[in-house]
């Protein structure tokens, strides 16, 4: 039937590209009961010309029989229009499946394990190559989605022309990613086919994954039998990883002091010997060098000092012991550049004692004998005519900010807090908590700590009130804690732990201390660190109690030494032992006051360390309000790269000495903020930018876990020289779809035509028998 007769007949346009058409209802009737239909027309029509007659009787049988006929059929066809008849015109297509091709572009592709040593990302482009024909074979009858990911999905372009059936080549970019995510790729993938039929999932990555992939995600793919087909990049075998993970020291330090470097160092399953030295990255000259244990992780402190004022960048590395170097994985990770500035002055020292005991007849001899400090004693009970002694010698106590102001430490013995006035106390309070000068507390018998219960200093003590100490039953012996090697001090021998064994030998009397006050670890602040303990010597059973201690109060710095018979270890030794006890924390509470002490204004990043796409927070305050009047509205600051190269400008808004302004960050590395005014001269902040998820921190392979991935989806991992394979293990997932078109027949012209028909005929039939 052509489709213009057809248009008669159906009702909308007529396809011209149908396969078939068939005749179908929308109440169909079983076969059986049309037979009734029709039965029942013929028996209705038969009734109803069963008693009429016509005029001619012979002529009227031959026609009534043919309005029977008339009648039983318009009976029918109007059953058939109720019926709901249409013509369906048969069309189907056939929906091609897709494969997914998740391939990763993390930074950990950079890594040379591969065959030969060659980058994972060497390798991965080497299968691709490999695979062209594989996947323009595929490509003829799938659809190939090549997708990018890292912390995200992301298109990597379409899979070549699928008419011409080009080999599929895409342009798989950097490997760059920050994090490998492929629980969330492989969901994004999937979101990007919804309602499309998935042949499966080909990845081809090392299986390193900053997130585990989810039950969630699994029971995604089992819903929608989508496999998975592993290809792994990199080595099999666990090569280890050490990495230097933080480091931490003083911002600025004195010339000639001995400037301690923390360095945490993650072994990463790295075999054999393992040092971490400290060099200077302008020279290569080796500053320190330690061995590192065999632990998984560990705090490693070296110490170093500079001889001449000015900026300086030293340079924590990891290196190998045995011949060769070390084997591994990331190079990047095993060394951290640090920026130190020393300044050339001496540290300068008030110590304030209250009689004339035995720790204080040598300590003031190690103070005025120390190259580089700079001390004004005083002793409150001498004589008036006694001559204070130092280098800087004082005749009273100071009484002003600016007397107070010259001195980087304050050294508190026996001293009952009456000697000096609430405003002394309030200024020394200010000095210390605002502007970063160190605290140090010498116990006493007399005064120290009980007399400043209630003072403006007595926040100033690392342990609850009351202030009141009981010493320690028995003679007593110090041994230092973790802490204490961590910032360097308390280290009186070469020895590996820092400390002599005689000093903690419990049989020697020598080095037994007679008094030592008791602070039971219950009763330190939260913020307080014990550098030492002390323990019973001889026959003592007493309970170790904290010895030295440290706290952070404001900007400064705080430590209490709960003895003043650190004069004992002189026995025999001369001063070694007294001195490289003393010294060392002398210099690192005094280090705290170059932060703030002689700068006009200071320059802050909070925090110091932030992770790409954060923001850091630059606060400029300068010293005094009128200073800060004498400037513009905004104080421009330069964020400074390693190499000293300038690659942003920020204006800092003022209020009042207060200038801040609020910077996103987006490139890794360490960086300076430089702030430059006549008002105030040049000041500068170190600020570090690094990942939170540290892509390269641990650089093995996890191969494990990328099989366990085709397991629970029912696929299976393939090796990358028999990727040419995956033709075979794909399934065919395509479906047809069935494009038929319905046209009604009971609505058209056609229909009411033939009905109309079939009614005018009987009707004209009647007429011409004249039926009564």
């Amino acid at each position: 039937m052509t489709p213009s007769l057809l248009r008669l007949f159906v009702s909308g346009d007529v396809p011209t590209d149908s396969t078939a058409v068939r005749i179908v209802f929308e109440r169909p009737l079983p076969a059986w009961a049309w037979l009734l239909v029709v039965a029942a027309a013929v028996a209705v029509a038969v009734w109803s010309y069963r008693r009429l007659q016509g005029a001619n009787r012979t002529f009227s049988r031959a026609v009534r029989t043919v309005l029977v006929a008339l009648r039983a059929c318009a009976i029918v066809l109007l059953a058939l229009l109720i019926a709901g008849p249409s013509a369906r015109f048969e069309k189907t297509s056939v929906e091609r499946d897709r494969l997914i091709v998740l391939v990763d572009r993390s930074r950990s592709l950079a890594i040379g394990d591969g065959p030969g040593g060659t980058t994972r990302d060497q390798q991965l482009r080497g299968i691709l190559r490999a695979a062209q024909p594989m996947l323009a074979e595929v490509s003829r009858g799938k659809d190939i989605d090549f997708i990018g990911f890292s912390g995200g999905a992301f298109s990597l372009g379409a899979a070549g022309v699928r008419e011409e059936r080009d080999p599929v080549d895409p342009a798989i970019g950097e490997a760059d990613g920050e994090r490998s995510d492929l629980d969330a790729a492989i969901r994004q993938a999937l979101a990007r086919s919804a309602g499309r039929p998935v042949s499966g999932i080909v990845v081809l990555s090392d299986g390193r994954m900053t997130v585990p992939i989810a039950p969630e995600t699994l029971r995604l793919l089992e819903r929608d039998a989508v496999k998975v087909f592993p290809v792994p990049l990199g080595s099999d075998a666990r090569i280890g990883d050490a990495a230097v993970t933080a480091t931490e020291a003083p911002a600025r330090a004195f010339v000639r002091d001995r400037v301690p470097v923390e360095v945490r160092v993650e072994r990463g399953g790295v075999a054999g010997g393992l040092s971490v030295r400290l060099v200077d990255a302008a020279t290569g000259a080796e500053l320190a060098r330690k061995p590192v244990g065999d632990a998984a992780e560990e705090t490693i402190v070296l110490d170093a000092a500079a001889d001449a004022a000015g900026p300086r960048r030293w340079r924590v590395e990891l290196v190998g012991e045995q011949d060769g170097g070390m084997r591994d994985l990331v190079r990047e990770n095993d060394a951290r550049e640090i920026p130190i500035e020393f300044i050339d002055r001496a540290l300068r020292v008030l110590y304030v004692e209250g009689t004339s005991r035995w720790e204080y007849r040598y300590f003031k001899n190690l103070l005025t004998r120390e190259k580089d400090v700079e001390s004004s004693i005083m002793l409150l009970s001498a004589d008036r005519d006694f001559a204070q002694e130092g280098n800087m010698p004082i005749a009273r106590l100071p009484r002003t900010k600016e007397e107070f102001g010259r001195y980087d430490l304050f050294i508190l013995g026996d001293v009952p807090s009456g000697f000096f006035s609430p405003d002394q106390l309030a200024i020394m309070r200010s000095e210390i908590s605002e502007r970063g000068a160190g605290l140090l507390w010498i116990a006493g018998e007399r005064s120290t700590p009980a007399s400043w219960e209630s003072t403006p200093l007595a926040d100033f003590f690392p342990f609850r009130p009351p202030l009141s100490l009981e010493p320690r039953t028995g003679a007593s012996v110090l041994r230092p804690t973790a802490v204490a090697q961590r910032l360097g001090v308390l280290r009186l021998s070469d020895d590996e732990d820092g400390w002599p064994e005689a000093l903690s030998g419990r049989e020697a009397a020598w080095p037994r201390l007679r008094y030592v006050q008791a602070v039971p670890r219950a009763r330190l602040k939260p913020t307080a660190e014990v550098l030492a303990d002390a323990e019973g010597a001889g026959a003592s059973t007493m309970e170790p109690t904290a010895a030295v201690t440290r706290m952070r109060f404001g900007a400064g710095e705080v430590v209490f030494v709960a003895t003043d018979e650190i004069w004992r270890w002189r026995y025999g030794q001369g001063e070694r032992y007294p001195e490289r006890f003393w010294i060392p924390i002398v210099r690192m509470l005094a280090r705290e006051s170059l932060a703030r002490g002689e700068d006009r204004a200071e320059l802050s990043v909070e925090p110091p360390r932030a992770a790409p796409g954060e923001s850091v927070v630059i606060t400029l305050r300068v010293a005094d309000e009128e200073m800060a009047q004498q400037g513009g509205a905004t104080v421009p600051v330069e964020i400074v790269a390693g190499d000293g190269s300038a690659i942003a400008r920020v204006d800092l808004v003022r209020e009042g000495a207060r200038a801040t302004a609020t910077v996103p960050v987006e490139r890794l590395g360490a960086f300076r903020a430089v702030a430059q005014d006549p008002a105030f001269g040049r000041t500068e902040a170190p600020f570090e930018v690094v990942r939170r998820d540290d892509e390269l921190r641990r650089g093995d392979t996890d191969h494990p876990a990328l099989a366990d991935l085709a397991k629970r989806s029912g696929g299976q991992v393939v090796a990358g020289d028999s990727v040419g394979s995956l033709a075979a293990l794909l399934p065919q997932r395509a479906r047809e779809i069935d494009e038929s078109v319905l046209r009604t027949l009971w609505d058209t012209p056609a229909a009411l035509a033939l009905l109309l028909a079939l009614l005018g005929l009987e009707w004209i039939g009647r007429r011409v028998l004249r039926l009564v």
